[in-house]
């Protein structure tokens, strides 16, 4: 939770709270994935052929709804950014990584975090993955030492589109709810007139539309609005005093680099176990 929303760190709850609360978070994102559809492999794979586009599509509803409602929070002043973690980009390595995971993830048919929601339903094909996955883990931390060099390569620091565009963050908020809009009716479309609707499917195109349309002005609106708003408080430049995971010492910023956000960080020891969990999931 302290990545998200670090309450503990700003003393609105104890250690121990912030522990019990993982446990009904827990259950409450597990039955939206349910619901969602992200524990049926079948569902998940279908995505990746336009056949069935509702797992993609809530996940850049779920991306908008993230986006804007810690901008909002923020400017209230109900977090506070500077002591958040956010995760540095190694460029190249992310790169490969991503193209990795999105193969495991087209045959598998599950990411880590819906692999686990769905072994609570009994899956034994969830099971198997997590089986997969794990050992993979292991054999990644054993054999660090043979792709360490390019794990920590094409480092960019704390690196933002607004700062990689010369835009504000308002405007970049604004074409990524564009964006993941136009992407999700790209998808619908391809899924309703490109291939027949899936068998589990009920929704037409057009009430799927009717039900969408509303969100999707009420998001527009609000990204709109808040483009032109001040953003100076949104992200703080101080330094972080915490950090979730150690990580090695920032590199000199190279001149291409310049407008990337560093700050400081702590020493990591010289000949690490393993890598720093720099992992992906969902």
């Amino acid at each position: 939770m302290d990545i998200v929303a670090p309450l503990v760190k700003t003393g609105i709850i104890s250690e121990a709270a912030n522990m019990w609360l993982a446990v009904p978070i827990g259950f409450i994102f597990g039955f939206g994935l349910y619901h969602a559809g992200f524990t049926d492999s079948r569902k998940i794979a279908r995505a990746f052929y336009l056949r069935d586009v509702s797992v993609p599509v809530v996940m850049f509803s779920a991306i908008v709804t993230g986006m804007l409602g810690l901008w909002l929070l923020s400017l209230v002043g109900f977090i506070d950014t500077s002591k958040m973690y956010y995760l540095p980009t190694y460029l190249m390595p992310m790169a490969v990584g991503g193209v990795l995971f999105g193969i495991g993830m087209a045959i598998g048919g599950f990411c880590p975090g819906t692999a686990a929601a769905s072994i609570a339903t009994g899956r034994i094909d969830a099971m198997v993955f997590v089986l997969g996955f794990l050992g993979g883990s292991i054999l990644f931390g054993d054999l660090f030492p043979v792709w360490g060099d390019f794990y920590r390569s094409d480092y960019l620091g704390v690196y933002r589109l607004d700062e990689l565009f010369g835009i504000s963050i308002g405007a970049v908020v604004l074409i990524l709810t564009i964006a993941a809009i136009a992407g999700s009716l790209l998808m619908r479309l391809g899924e309703f007139f490109i291939w027949s609707p899936p068998p589990d499917q009920n929704l037409t195109a057009r009430q799927a539309l009717i039900y969408e349309v509303p969100l999707v002005v009420l998001a527009l609106v609000i990204a709109g609005g808040m483009a032109f708003f001040p953003t100076a408080s949104f992200l703080k430049q101080e330094a972080s005093p915490w950090y979730i995971i150690q990580k090695q010492a920032t590199p000199a910023v190279t001149p291409q680099h310049k407008g990337a956000v560093t700050t400081p960080i702590k020493e990591q020891p010289e000949t690490p176990a393993l890598g720093p969990a720099r992992g992906e999931g969902c």
